[in-house]
């Protein structure tokens, strides 16, 4: 098959759902406990990973399902967005080690930057125009997501990010009419964040803050407090490691936070 059908024949599966003549790699996922798959999206522009790093890799998602994952429930989603340029696919590995692979569909996708390099905008860090820029295509990518894993949980629903991925949360809660808001229940944010302009999106919503050092600690707080005054419902955690990073000593702290954003009814295993 020539690589101008492939690339059709990938994105008509990405639009209808066929699999006709499309790589395994793009079929219709197996929906196992504990199994893994990644969709592909050739038809969308370039990641802010592979803008930078100069790279043609498409985007994607990666989904882990949960070890004790079952197809007649439902089951509560998490999405972390990676610092620095997002990679690949975000931070999944992190998404993973926090739930301990369990009771949580995990979802890693990159992030997507409005301005070129070669441009007077471009800005390393996710600002406020990458927002409605971003939205459309994360909202076509958790779209895809619905269809492959139909039984995700709509009322539970959360979004995490480190850095730079705290900082696109912002930008994406700012910059999407609301929608990023009324679709994820909680909100995990991580060295970042600080330029969200619409804190009162965030009412009612579970928002947990975490610094990992003495210096960006009066931020973060400040950060929370904001979202707090707001009528989020807020926590702090400081796990000082002495530089800008998202501490493996915080996790148990933050899987406990995670663990108590699951539904009251949710069967645990």
């Amino acid at each position: 098959m020539s690589s101008l059908l492939r690339h059709l024949a990938t994105a008509l599966l990405l639009t209808t759902g066929s699999t006709v003549g499309v790589p395994a790699a793009e079929t219709l996922p197996q929906l196992t406990a504990g199994g893994k798959f990644t969709l592909t999206f050739p038809q969308m522009p370039p990641t802010f990973y592979a803008t930078s790093q100069q790279k043609d890799d498409p985007a994607q998602m990666v989904v882990y399902l949960p070890t004790n994952y079952q197809p007649d429930r439902k089951f509560p989603l998490f999405l972390f967005l990676g610092g620095g340029d997002g990679g690949v696919v975000g931070s999944p590995g992190v998404s993973v080690s926090l739930v301990e692979r369990k009771d949580f569909v995990v979802v890693g996708v990159p992030l997507f930057k409005a301005a070129r390099p070669d441009t007077p905008e471009w800005n390393t860090i996710m600002n406020q125009a990458d927002g409605p820029y971003m939205w459309p295509l994360l909202k076509t990518m958790l779209a895809k997501l619905e269809q492959m894993v139909p039984n995700l949980d709509p009322a539970c629903q959360v979004i995490g990010g480190f850095s730079n991925g705290a900082h696109a949360i912002a930008a994406l809660l700012d910059g999407s009419d609301g929608e990023v808001a009324r679709r994820f229940s909680a909100f995990l944010i991580v060295e970042g964040g600080g330029k969200l302009q619409h804190y009162d999106l965030l009412k009612g919503k579970a928002y947990l803050m975490v610094s990992s050092n003495a210096k960006s600690k009066p931020r973060a707080q400040q950060i929370c407090d904001a979202a707090k005054a707001a009528g989020a419902r807020t926590t702090f955690l400081c796990e000082d490691v002495g530089k800008h990073d998202f501490p493996v000593a915080a996790y148990p702290a933050v899987r406990e936070w995670l663990r108590g954003q699951l539904p009251t009814d949710f069967a645990r295993d």
